[in-house]
């Protein structure tokens, strides 16, 4: 029998003002493929009416083990992103407890994402979800290098997560 390993926490970070890409991006976010592991995909619908959404989204940014943003003009120009966000986001990176994971939804100026050009976006470098629109094509081309490389992030931290301590008495 395998031994269940700890869930691995997903943060999807989007200005609402892109919200049409992020429910694009939904249908790949369900991970069913290995059970050995759970992963569970945390975005702002999550949030209840009458809670403190800030409080949550720090709860949630804290305990994150993969920062996926989608970047665009939108993302950058969001205040709270730039404030809370990124700068959680990057910390963590820095001390080793998450991945960060951008999915660059249209071309951007490599000068605007310097604090995101180390980390490997997707689908591609030179390659936005957006430009698989562009000259006939449709942004489901886009589909599998993102959910490869989802999946790809996912398997190499699922293999450094520390197994769930056993809740049966040890005799």
């Amino acid at each position: 029998m395998k031994k269940p390993v700890r869930k691995i926490r997903l943060f999807v970070s989007y200005s609402h003002l892109d919200r049409r890409w992020f429910e694009k991006l939904r249908p790949l976010l369900v991970f069913t493929s290995t059970p050995i592991f759970m992963v569970h995909v945390w975005h702002d619908n999550e949030l209840v009416a009458g809670h403190r959404w800030d409080d949550e989204i720090r709860d949630e940014l804290d305990r994150m083990d993969i920062f996926l943003c989608l970047v665009s003009s939108h993302f950058l120009a969001s205040e709270y992103i730039r404030k809370v966000e990124l700068p959680v986001a990057l910390e963590r990176e820095r001390n080793g407890k998450t991945s960060i994971v951008p999915l660059l939804i249209c071309d951007m100026d490599e000068r605007d994402i310097q604090h995101l050009k180390p980390f490997g976006p997707l689908p591609a470098w030179g390659r936005s979800w957006r430009s698989f629109e562009q000259n006939g094509g449709d942004t489901m081309d886009a589909h599998k290098p993102i959910r490869k490389g989802l999946l790809d992030v996912i398997d190499s931290i699922s293999c450094v997560k520390k197994p769930i301590p056993s809740r049966r008495n040890k005799k």
